[in-house]
């Protein structure tokens, strides 16, 4: 359930872990009046959604800073929230909660079942010494661009390149740029069997090993403007002659200032926890031992929807010797993939008329109504999950955005209302906001007819709930 190899608790790299707290104790919720939060434009289209460490590596439909910032800020001035507690997310992404809890000086729990997610979540939420940061950069990048010359000079000549390469699939990247990827790949791992085996040492050797994913994804054909796997057209690839040494090193300056202005503000005596694990059979968690859940689920399965591993497979595989058939594994083991783990709930319609009404709407069309309904069957476990994990009557947000099935509307946000008030939660508001500046597709085309699409999604909502008072 939980690879250990990737599952990091971290209470920064200057002081001591604190272990986590469990045990009923609940507070009780103050009488809150909710018209300072609508009073806030959550679409944030002036803000800066890239500050801190938000910005060097992007990941599909990053959740805005803004919202977990404002929401942990609103929860300490009610008294429900106070330094020290923790939040838990069960959709990691690329750490915009744990980061922003550990600004609020706040310990995080975050699961994701993709292991590029977890090591992303890491570099982004977990501060490092300046010092060794530089000590570490000057030992890798000392005599780097020789040695890149020198791969694309044997490159010209035909001459053998002495690299593994990676499981990458073939055409999918230009030469001799795959071939530097590896060099760059390689010194990182010699710099890694050189150093102590220390927290903070893998947390450096970590980031270098995100600017060269970024790198990876940046030099490959992959269209850079979508989440799922398009390689540019066969016109443009003669021309694409990526500069690895630039891209890299530029990626890498950026990932360290970024990491240096985070980590002069970040609070010292936090702990960052990050599991690749499935939040949907989360049995390693205390009952009643998270102060707060903030989380932004997926929109819906994998495959139609945002494909995350297909996002992070090229730079998984170069950047960490991940597995082909691993990363292609990611989308197949997200909510309402293929890997199915849990029964079918033949009751979930009944707890959800929303939901029953659009699966019948789906029927009715010869919709994937399978596919929405597994998606909610374990959607719906993850909720049960929270119920279980999170204090009585303490805040639980989810930021949730709707979507089209076979050009049905799919009210993603009054079905996990449903789902949610038959489990016990109190639901205390919803938020609307714009989502403009996601990277998302605006249009699809369901029937793959040409001309022929149908909008997706432009908006999404902040569900403030409460979570199930303790029964008896």
């Amino acid at each position: 359930m939980v690879n250990e190899a990737t599952a990091t608790t971290d209470t920064d790299h200057f002081a001591d872990s604190t272990p986590m707290k469990s045990g009923p104790a609940s507070r009780q919720p103050p009488q809150v009046e909710f018209p300072l939060l609508h009073c806030i434009d959550w679409s944030f289209n002036d803000a800066d959604t890239d500050e801190h460490v938000h910005g060097p590596h992007n990941y599909p439909a990053q959740m805005p800073p803004q919202i977990p910032r404002t929401l942990f800020q609103y929860f300490q001035l009610t008294g429900d929230l106070t330094r020290g507690d923790w939040v838990y997310d069960p959709f990691s992404g690329s750490g915009t909660t744990a980061v922003e809890a550990r600004l609020a000086g706040l310990n995080s729990l975050s699961h994701d079942v993709n292991p590029f997610a977890c090591e992303l979540t890491q570099a982004n939420a977990i501060p490092l010494d300046p010092s060794l940061l530089t000590v570490f950069r000057d030992r890798l990048l000392t005599g780097l661009q020789t040695e890149l010359q020198n791969v694309r000079e044997r490159h010209h000549a035909d001459a053998e390149i002495a690299v593994q390469k990676p499981a990458v699939r073939e055409g999918w990247f230009p030469y001799p740029q795959l071939y530097e990827l590896c060099k760059i790949r390689d010194r990182i791992t010699v710099l890694k069997a050189e150093t102590p085996d220390a927290p903070v040492c893998d947390g450096i050797i970590r980031l270098f090993r995100v600017a060269l994913a970024y790198t990876t994804r940046r030099v490959s054909y992959q269209r850079n403007g979508e989440f799922k796997r398009h390689r540019i057209a066969d016109a443009d690839r003669d021309d694409h002659d990526p500069d690895v040494f630039d891209i890299f090193t530029d990626q890498l300056s950026e990932t360290i200032d970024a990491l240096r202005t985070y980590t002069a503000i970040a609070p010292h005596t936090c702990t960052t926890t990050v599991l690749q694990t499935d939040s949907r059979k989360a049995e390693h968690l205390d009952p009643n031992s998270i102060d707060i859940v903030l989380t932004s689920p997926p929109y819906g399965d994998h495959a139609t929807t945002v494909a995350y591993g297909q996002y992070s497979q090229d730079p998984a595989i170069v950047a960490w010797g991940r597995d082909y058939e691993e990363m292609r594994q990611v989308d197949k083991d997200g909510l309402g993939g293929k890997n199915e783990i849990l029964e079918p709930l033949p009751t979930l319609e009944q707890w959800s008329p929303t939901l029953a009404e659009t699966l019948d709407s789906l029927r009715k069309k010869d919709g994937r109504a399978d596919d929405a309904l597994d998606f909610f069957t374990d959607f719906y476990a993850v909720l049960e999950d929270v119920a279980r994990v999170v204090k009585p009557g303490q805040p639980v947000v989810w930021v949730v955005g709707n979507r089209t099935m076979s050009r049905v509307p799919i009210p993603t946000h009054l079905i996990t209302l449903e789902l949610c008030n038959h489990l016990g939660f109190t639901h205390e508001t919803t938020l609307a906001r714009d989502i403009p500046d996601k990277t998302l597709p605006w249009e699809n085309a369901p029937e793959n007819l040409p001309g022929v699409t149908n909008e997706l999604m432009a908006s999404e909502y902040i569900l403030l709930m409460r979570a199930p008072e303790a029964t008896a």
